[in-house]
This record gives structure tokens, sequence and C-alpha cells, in this order.
């Protein structure tokens, strides 16, 4: 038997999961204890993921990526800590789950959730439960990284985890906390936006997480969506509103390039962004009482912002002549990028081309233009190669392929 003065705590699991829900490098710090290995840090992570797996609750990527695995350890060849070294790389993520699987994790992980502090979080359970066996047999362990990795073991532990999952079933199934949960939460403000985006011809996928709208011309299509942000929880539901502009034909034209940069055909992508020279998205709050000032903003910026560009680009000459002229960047939309460039080559003209091109080339930071004109001084040379040593050198090689000349070099 293990010998100890301490009982297991759970304090030293009260981190905040922005990356996942707990991984196992974590644990190995601080006062990990020195005569364990670090994979320890895991074993209370693979008794609860060997649970959700067991019960059905495998994401799609395992179900394709890992089936030899999620066998073994259905039939008890495997623990879950080996999982979760071996096929999770010792992180518990999102990615792992399925819907259920997540949607149980949120409430049931977090100490702080509403399900955990009205039932019981799994960190508390766990320390609980081996406390107790621990007590009945007249020990305490040193720590919480000193029970042992064994099957014997999860089953001690499974018939509280059976009892929360049963009791967290019939807690979300209740119309309040079901209205509460991430998901719906986040459902329900793209909804929200979306009824200011129907009035102007925008139409929602069956989620109501994309809003399309084709142009007159029947070719240029104008996007909205909105995506969730990982780890939300009941009163923590944040989200981001990104946009793009994308041409049919423009996608077939591409494809006769061999798909040089080709992106779907896209035009312009972007988001609702920080106005500030580093623009980084706007995170946005759905959850609880600002759910309401937070949809009233997104609506506030999609209307002097996006709405705009999208009638700028639904009159095809005036968008080419724009972006021959100031460059493929809005503010607080998107940066500027060589991507509008295979738009101009396909509708406009070649000299709308080369002023865009010239704008771009002269725009670029001095490292940046150095590789652009290293990359066709490889391509005079007839060099070949299928990589890309930078982001948007496929865009590059298109303006080489067209005939578009680099500006001189300052």
């Amino acid at each position: 038997m293990l010998q100890g003065n301490k009982k297991i705590t759970v304090s030293i699991f009260l981190w905040i999961c922005t990356m996942g829900y707990d991984r196992i490098d974590w644990h190995s710090g601080g006062k990990f204890p020195d005569d364990l290995p670090e994979e320890n840090g895991g074993i209370h992570i693979g008794m609860f993921l060997a649970w959700l797996l067991n019960q059905g609750m495998a994401s799609d990527f395992h179900r394709t990526d890992s089936p030899r695995e999620l066998r073994r350890l259905a039939n008890r060849e495997m623990t879950g800590l080996e999982f979760l070294i071996d096929a999770c790389d010792g992180k518990l993520w999102e990615d792992d789950l399925n819907d259920q699987g997540n949607a149980f994790t949120v409430d049931y992980y977090d100490a702080k959730s509403t399900f955990a502090r009205q039932h019981g979080s799994f960190l508390q359970d766990y320390c609980d439960v081996f406390n107790r066996h621990a007590a009945a047999q007249g020990f305490e362990y040193p720590s919480v990284y000193h029970v042992q990795n064994t099957w014997e073991k999860f089953d001690q532990l499974k018939p509280i985890l059976d009892q929360r999952f049963s009791q967290w079933q019939a807690w979300s199934a209740d119309p309040v906390n079901r209205q509460c949960d991430p998901k719906a939460q986040f459902l329900h403000a793209c909804q929200e936006v979306g009824k200011f985006l129907a009035p102007h011809g925008f139409k929602p996928n069956k989620a109501g997480t994309v809003w399309k709208k084709v142009a007159a011309d029947k070719d240029t299509v104008f996007e909205v969506s909105f995506e969730s942000e990982r780890y939300n929880s009941r009163g923590d539901v944040r989200m981001t509103v990104g946009l793009s502009i994308a041409s049919k034909a423009l996608k077939k034209w591409l494809a006769q390039w061999g798909g040089a940069a080709g992106y779907e055909g896209c035009i312009v992508f972007g988001g609702l962004l920080r106005p500030e020279k580093a623009a980084s998205a706007i995170v946005w709050q759905v959850a609880g009482l600002t759910a309401r000032s937070s949809i009233e903003e997104m609506c506030q910026l999609l209307a002097e912002r996006c709405l705009p560009l999208f009638s700028l680009f639904a009159d095809r000459p005036q968008a080419l002549e724009h972006l021959a002229s100031h460059g493929g960047g809005f503010p607080a939309l998107c940066d500027s990028t060589p991507v509008p460039l295979s738009f101009l080559l396909c509708f406009g003209t070649q000299e709308q081309a080369q002023r865009f091109f010239t704008g771009y080339v002269a725009s670029r930071p001095s490292p940046w233009r150095r590789n652009i004109f290293q990359t066709y001084t490889r391509l005079q040379a007839g060099e070949v190669w299928e990589s890309s040593a930078y982001s948007n050198e496929r865009d590059i090689r298109l303006a080489f392929q067209s005939g578009l000349t680099l500006p001189p070099k300052s």
C-alpha cells in the first residue's frame, strides 16, 4: 500500500484551460513528485478519456484515424493513459470527442460550471473516490499522481462517472439549462445577427452559422460566417465573424491554371477585426446579459464595414478599378494580400492587374519584397518547385506566368 501523510488535493488542477481540457505537461512541473515518471500526470486524464470513449463519445477523427487503438481500449488491452499518449499526444482536446462528449466535458470538467457547482466536478470526484478507497485500506496517497494506472482503479472510479453522466443528462434536458448550453447560445447569436442580414438578401445554411448572398451577376458570392471559440462554457460563450467574396467563374478559370493561387475562387476573405496596426479578430461574448450588446455591435459593424464592401463588389467594373488603384486591403476587415490578383487577371485588363501587382510589391516591407524578387529570379532561370517558401508565393508565380513585371528595386 502507498503510504503518505497528505490526502489527494484538487488544487493543482485549477488551471484555466484555454487550449484544451487538460494535458500531461501541465502537471509535470511545480509540485510534481520527483519519484514519479512525468506520464503519471496524465493518469486522471486517461481514466476520464477512457470512460468517454467507451461510452461512444469518440470524435469522427479518432473513429477514422485510431480504430485499432479504440478497439484495444474497449478490450482493455491498453489503458486510457496509453491511448492519451499514443493517439492524443498527451492532450485532451475538443477534437478528441463528439458533440455529446464535449458538452458533458465542458460542464463536468470545469469546477466553476453551473452543473459542477450543483452536482460535482470530475477532478473533485476523482480525488474523493480514491481518498475514500485509500482510507478504507488504512493509508493515504502522497499525491494525486500516485493513483495507479490500472483498470482496477478505473473500475473504482467508473460508478461516479456513470452517476454524474446520468445526472447531467437529466440536468441538461431541463429547458432552462438547455437554453444556456454553450452551443445553443452561440446558435442563438448567429440567428439574431442573421435577422439583420436576411433583409439584405442573405440566406442561411441549416445551422444558421453561414449566411450567403449571390450578386445580380449570378456569379459573385458574398458570405458572412460565424465561428465559435473552442472550450466555451455556459457562462462564457465567445465567437468571431468572418467574411468572404468569391466568384464561381474565377474558380473554374483558376482550375485551368492548375489551381495556382486557387483559394476556391476567393477574391477577398477576412473578418471583423480590431482597427489596429496588428489587427486581430474581434471576439464577442454572447453568454448571458452581454449577448444583446454584442449582437447589436456585430450588426452595426456589418452595416458599416461589410455591406459597403459587398456593394462595391456587386459592381464588377468598379471593384476591378478599386483593386487596381487601392490594392486588396480593407481596413478592419483584411490586410493587403495578392489574392485578388487572379480576379483582376480573369476579369480585368492586363493594365489593371499590373497596377495592382506593382502597388502590392511596393507596399511590402523589404524582407517580403526580397522574397518576391527571389521568386521571380528563380522562375526566370527556369526553376520548378512544388512547395511555397512563404505565404502567397503561388500568387507571385501566377503574376510571373501572366507576364506581370516587377517594379524597380528601391
